[in-house]
């Protein structure tokens, strides 16, 4: 072996050591994020255009059951604002419909797409009393201008039909179009009841669009015994299934998927991690770890995370950086 051969031979050996070493200090040689805040599953069910419905039936029939949603708003057709802002104090998420729920090929200037997206986003923000970052497609129609105006304003979007209706903890998703499942009038609950059965085996997030219950002479109502045995059917399974508004599910998922491609380094026994929270995306995402072993010490901003049961941590996704020191290796 000549001089020349030796020197690449070493230099490819010394690569590929490196390469095995920083394979070793990947995320997941450290911790796992558990997936769906420590459920088996998650559903989100979200409301279109604001029919008044959905103020006095809808969220006060969910408040019963103490179960959370998201209103997809058209913020140039409010007709009672109070009301949405008092939906919205209750724990509601309000979303962005955009202003006036136009077809894309009648928004013809980049000021009809600002207009539909950006103002829109304002007078929702103004109305709930917090960023409003998530948003649904009118129609479910998608273009390149309306989507890139999205992606400024929100960090998620829910689009409508797809491959599939499921997210597995994963599933690589277009975060600028996740797709729902329309709830319509010829359907009957056993569907419904399918679809989040269908959830929980798969250990996935599917997320409902809703528009109009019985009662309501708008788009697709569904018979109001459906919607309540629907309600009903999650409560029954809520320690199986994490029934949360679109965006804070989105957020935790979002969350996840940053920690598990989070820069890992190790000095002196300690793991430091870091990462980067996306922009826009909403503050005080809180995701939980797991840490095998006992006697482990994750700390951020120099205290120390307790755990919430055995090995599970609450990690602050804002703080965008944790050190993990840990213990004995589990039996």
């Amino acid at each position: 072996m000549n001089k020349n051969i030796k020197v690449l031979f070493f230099c490819s050996c010394f690569i590929f050591i490196a390469c095995l070493t920083f394979a070793s200090t990947s995320s997941k040689t450290v911790f796992t994020v558990v997936p769906w805040n420590g459920y088996k599953a998650a559903v989100s069910l979200t409301y279109d255009d604001g029919d008044p419905i959905h103020l006095s039936l809808v969220i006060p029939e969910m408040q019963k059951r103490k179960l959370r949603g998201t209103f997809f708003l058209i913020a140039g057709k409010l007709l009672t604002p109070d009301q949405w802002k008092a939906a919205a104090a209750s724990g509601m998420e309000i979303g962005n419909h955009t202003m006036t729920h136009r077809h894309v090929s009648e928004l013809k200037t980049e000021a009809d797409l600002k207009d539909e997206v950006d103002n829109a986003g304002k007078i929702l923000k103004d109305l709930s009393g917090q960023p409003v970052m998530t948003f649904a497609y009118p129609f479910v129609e998608i273009s390149d201008g309306l989507r890139a105006r999205v992606e400024k304003n929100c960090f998620i979007a829910r689009g409508g039909y797809g491959e599939d209706y499921y997210y597995t903890p994963d599933s690589v998703p277009d975060w600028y179009n996740i797709s729902g499942q329309a709830t319509m009038t010829n359907l009957k609950f056993e569907t419904y009841q399918s679809w989040i059965d269908q959830d929980i085996a798969r250990g996935a997030w599917t997320i409902f669009m809703i528009h109009a219950i019985e009662g309501s002479d708008w788009y697709q109502p569904i018979a109001k015994d459906t919607f309540f045995k629907l309600l009903d059917y999650l409560v029954q399974d809520k320690d199986s299934v994490w029934t949360a508004p679109f965006g804070e599910i989105g957020a935790y998922w979002k969350a996840q998927k940053s920690l598990e491609a989070a820069k890992v380094s190790k000095k002196k026994g300690t793991y430091i991690i870091t990462w980067k929270k996306p922009q826009p995306f909403p503050d005080g995402v809180v995701v939980k770890i797991k840490v095998d072993g006992d006697g482990n010490t994750i700390t951020q901003a120099g205290k120390n995370i307790e755990p919430v049961s055995p090995g599970i941590y609450p990690v602050s996704f804002d703080a965008g950086e944790m050190t993990v020191v840990k213990g004995k290796k589990a039996n």
